[in-house]
């Protein structure tokens, strides 16, 4: 068995067994170049005709990370005009933004067909009404934009002094956790996140997002890029009681002189685990490094569906550079791993 020796830790992971299909259907046709360039423009509201698009550059790959089976594609470009430079910085996933960032220049101002708002709550929404009728032209879904543009109007705008650098010196938003249906709304003094939940699980992978912070924008939208493949058929108590197992039966070693592999028995602290519950994509704990995981698991996933992932913290007194293990248990089978 091998391990993963990362921040103090040795990490074991344990899966279970699920067959699904999977489900890498393209949601745009046009070129991702053209696409970001109809974003700025109809999304943003840049004035393309006043900047030169220049130092355009296109990549794509299908990474381990999504199994080798989606495209993700990366581009950047600068956009120059008498008034200032903007750069933009863009990942698509599968044809959905997996992230986009307009740049503002550091000398100058940003061209705009419209009169940008003064505060973020107001510039937000116009950014995600303008997006509503992006995601139309596109066959995007767009029920969960209406349903953030509902819960942004429950926001309020911080004060005009708020003293935090944003895009083009907006005024940003008040704090706030507001939840609705499948909907949880976070803002911060930049930025707002929408991020869907389901049994009271939140999913900070399937989100939407804007933010203002650091004289940038940054828009993200993987709500319809995942979906759920399962939820956790294991309690809190059940999974402290698989990792808890796991944990005593792991066979802990150091390395002594010359190479030699010495066994080691840790003096468990009598501190809480930690325990948390995270909705990870199928395939992101598998690596182009084998040996980062004693046991990845021999499940088929989908690559863009969610799945119930626990990780348990134990701790015990310090060994060489080792405080505890991390135990991962996947939550989405009925039958408990081994």
């Amino acid at each position: 068995m091998r391990i993963l020796n990362k921040a103090g830790f040795v990490a074991i992971f344990l899966a279970a067994t699920l067959l699904v299909q999977f489900s890498c259907v393209a949601a745009l046709d046009s070129t991702v170049k053209d696409v970001m360039l109809i974003f700025l423009s109809d999304v943003i509201g840049l004035d393309l005709t006043k900047y030169d698009v220049s130092k355009v550059s296109y990549s794509y790959m299908f990474p381990p990370y999504f199994g080798g089976y989606v495209k993700e594609e990366h581009i950047t470009l600068d956009l120059s005009s008498s008034s200032g430079d903007v750069s933009v910085m863009s990942t698509f996933v599968n044809g959905f933004i997996w992230v986009l960032v307009v740049y503002g220049p550091t000398n100058g101002t940003v061209i705009y067909t419209r009169q940008m708002a003064t505060n973020a709550l107001d510039e937000a929404r116009i950014i995600l009404r303008n997006y509503l009728s992006f995601a139309e032209k596109y066959g995007l879904g767009t029920s969960h934009v209406n349903q953030a543009l509902t819960l942004l109007d429950k926001v309020s705008t911080a004060p005009p002094n708020f003293g935090m650098r944003t895009f083009n010196n907006i005024t940003g938003f008040v704090p706030s956790n507001i939840t609705a249906d499948n909907m949880k709304l976070e803002t911060t003094w930049t930025g707002a996140k929408w991020i869907y939940i389901e049994d009271a699980v939140e999913m900070p992978f399937k989100c939407l997002s804007i933010d203002f912070g650091g004289n940038q924008i940054v828009f993200s939208d993987t709500w319809n890029l995942f979906h759920v493949g399962g939820l956790s058929k294991f309690s809190r108590e059940e999974v402290l009681e698989i990792a808890w197992k796991a944990a005593k039966s792991y066979n802990l070693t150091v390395i002594g002189e010359g190479g030699t592999s010495i066994p080691v028995i840790p003096e468990w602290l009598d501190v809480p685990p930690e325990v948390t519950l995270n909705m990870v994509p199928g395939l992101f704990h598998r690596r182009e490094i084998p040996d980062n995981f004693v046991n990845e698991g021999s499940a088929v996933r989908d690559p863009l569906a969610l799945y119930p992932l626990w990780q348990v913290i134990f701790y015990f007194k310090k060994i060489g550079g080792m405080v505890g293990i991390a135990i991962g248990v996947w939550g989405d089978t009925e039958k408990s791993p081994t």
